[in-house]
């Protein structure tokens, strides 16, 4: 990567990379820290929930009235799962439609329930429905610096599930900072309970913050508002809470996603080589090189658009499937040609191939592999051999295919890997 620069050259693009007008702009930005950053409360959830919970409030001083309610009555709809659409199709064809009126609405932030425990936010809204009152009551677990501990979700379940019918309904909502990327290719929600509905703060600055400063608002409302959303992108590179890495960034706002991809194609070339020189460098932590390596790794594989076809025999088994699915695809061939026996799994459960174990089990998955996706945990294991699951590693590059193709077809004669 370096090699493609001269010392001149370096030195020519820093002078352009300083003098870009969306580094200027970021710049401003980013080293400029916002309110909660000087309080030190940038990724305190107690901080979080308190804001949002004032925001929510529709007698609240920001004077935005039932606007952020109702927009965040559409997130949940946006993010339910089929299940819970259909349980509360008229409910959320209302909230659709706008279709209803608020008669009531209580929110509290850190809502204690005597001999139980304590709620990140807690909602009831009662609502009049084509002349019917509905009570909905919003149970809110709010994760920005750990993992769920104690099974809260479960208890919080089992504590409200027992007094729902159709008039008082309980909707449970994981609020968390993944990616909206991330969210998407859920197939359930990250908690322990499966009834939650998962959502994140991306989503609260899609549909509700920056359809909240298109309002006719006060300079004070949107001055807090635009504070609070600076305090969720400012990244947050070596905080860790209870073991547990925290997001880099909580959620963008759409200029600076614009401002962030417009630098990036301008300048990608100088930030791949300043990546590629600490990944290289022997004084930088071994942590710190190893994860610069694996996202120098990703992002040449994203450059690597080849598909793959897999034979046995000389017959196609699978074509034009993705780099990432090459683990898979070899094992589904295995396991179809039944090839698999007790010494196979053992190799299998063996080879490293692209870093982490080709095969692993449920039970023997790390933190840094759940949180960043390496197996498809939230879905069923991908191969079960004598009564037990396994699921198949998705770290697959450019730096690292040669590997499994090389030790997979000397180890299986008839295997074969084509590329598109």
């Amino acid at each position: 990567m370096t090699d493609k620069f001269t010392i001149d050259q370096i030195r020519d693009e820093i002078i352009k990379f300083k003098n870009d007008p969306d580094f200027q702009k970021l710049e401003n930005f980013y080293y400029s820290k916002s309110f909660s950053e000087i309080l030190g409360v940038s990724r305190r959830e107690i901080s979080h929930s308190g804001f949002l919970a004032w925001l929510l409030g529709n007698l609240e001083s920001h004077n935005l009235g039932e606007f952020p309610i109702k927009k965040f009555l559409d997130i949940i709809l946006k993010f339910s799962s089929d299940k819970l659409k259909s349980k509360h199709r008229d409910l959320f064809n209302s909230f659709v439609t706008e279709d209803y009126l608020i008669e009531r609405l209580f929110i509290k932030p850190e809502y204690s329930i005597k001999n139980f425990g304590r709620l990140d936010i807690y909602i009831e809204l009662t609502l009049l429905i084509a002349g019917k009152t509905k009570n909905i009551r919003l149970v809110i677990e709010n994760k920005v610096e750990s993992r769920e501990n104690n099974d809260q979700t479960n208890s919080y379940f089992r504590y409200f599930n027992p007094s729902e019918n159709d008039d008082n309904i309980v909707i449970y909502i994981y609020l968390t900072p993944i990616s909206t990327l991330e969210l998407i290719e859920l197939t359930e929600p990250e908690c322990n309970c499966k009834e939650f509905i998962q959502v994140n703060y991306q989503s609260i600055v899609d549909y509700l913050i920056e359809p909240a400063l298109n309002q006719n608002i006060s300079a004070r409302t949107e001055n807090i508002l635009t504070e609070y959303l600076k305090s969720l992108s400012q990244p947050s590179i070596n905080e860790e809470a209870d073991g547990h890495k925290q997001e880099l960034i909580m959620a963008l706002g759409n200029e600076e996603r614009k401002l962030l991809s417009s630098f990036w194609e301008k300048n990608q070339k100088l930030i791949l080589a300043s990546l590629y020189a600490i990944s290289s460098d022997p004084e930088q932590e071994k942590d710190t090189r190893e994860n610069i390596k694996e996202a120098l790794d990703s992002l040449s594989s994203d450059r690597d658009r080849s598909t793959y076809n897999l034979k046995y025999n000389g017959e196609i088994f699978s074509r034009n499937f993705k780099k990432s699915d090459i683990g898979l695809q070899t094992i589904n061939l295995l396991e179809a040609k039944g090839l698999i026996d007790d010494n196979v799994i053992s190799f299998l459960r063996e080879d490293k191939s692209c870093s982490f174990f080709l095969l692993k089990k449920k039970e023997d998955f790390t933190d840094t592999e759940i949180k960043y996706r390496k197996y498809r945990a939230n879905d069923a294991p991908e191969l079960i051999y004598r009564g037990e699951g396994y699921y198949v590693a998705r770290n697959w590059g450019i730096g690292n295919i040669h590997k499994i193709i090389n030790k997979f077809t000397e180890k299986f004669p008839g295997l074969e890997y084509e590329t598109n």
